[in-house]
């Protein structure tokens, strides 16, 4: 990857974003959805619900319908864009 890599365009952020992202992270990887390396931008606040430990129930669910919405808007990337953020990747 060059040095000079260009600045993603747009973040990877929850679709329903109307302000700009307050926390976020750039990393170079690539996605299953991408051919190359690129240099990412991930809003982290968006996906931070599912980066946290639920204590009850009702975080469970409702931590399970935001990676439902997710898993439909970055389909097979998910995985990917959340081992990025636990520092798995």
């Amino acid at each position: 990857m060059p040095a000079q890599a260009a600045v993603p365009q747009q973040c990877i952020q929850a679709k329903n974003r109307i302000k700009a992202c307050p926390h976020q992270l750039y990393r170079a990887d690539k996605l299953p959805s991408q051919s190359n390396i690129q240099l990412l931008c991930i809003c982290i606040s968006d996906f931070e619900p599912l980066l946290r430990q639920t204590d009850g129930d009702q975080q469970k669910i409702e931590q399970n319908m935001t990676r439902r919405q997710f898993e439909v808007q970055f389909g097979e990337d998910l995985p990917v864009i959340l081992a990025i953020l636990k520092r798995q990747r």
